[in-house]
């Protein structure tokens, strides 16, 4: 279990950093294939790990699996609302997302922690 929390605590760090280098590039504007590939991986990645994990799963594959099916879930009901709503601006709503996002995980890196041992 503990070796769990690490493993998540990790990943969280992890994603934390890719929703910092997305948000950095969309908010600075500048066009290049790293941002492209920070996008990708961010939307694809992201959103799912930071609410699947608050699902107790026991295999890895499973939890990244799932986390990319709900990251994908979640970017098409967010643009299906950019089209709905005629308010189609991408780059704020993959901020938005970012900022959810990392809010989640970063109550994941401090409920994760290892306690200490008074």
């Amino acid at each position: 279990m503990v070796e769990q929390l690490k493993i998540r605590r990790i990943t969280a760090y992890c994603l934390l950093g890719v929703c910092f280098v997305t948000a950095l590039l969309i908010v600075l504007n500048l066009h290049s294939p790293v941002r492209t590939l920070a996008v990708l991986v961010f939307v694809g990645t992201a959103p799912g790990w930071a609410m699947i994990s608050y699902v107790n799963v026991r295999h890895l594959s499973v939890t990244w699996i799932s986390a990319v099916g709900l990251s994908l879930s979640v970017s098409l009901v967010v643009a299906q609302m950019l089209v709905l709503t005629h308010a189609w601006h991408p780059e704020a709503a993959v901020v938005g997302m970012v900022i959810a996002t990392a809010a989640l995980l970063v109550h994941h890196v401090l409920r994760s922690r290892p306690r200490s041992v008074s």
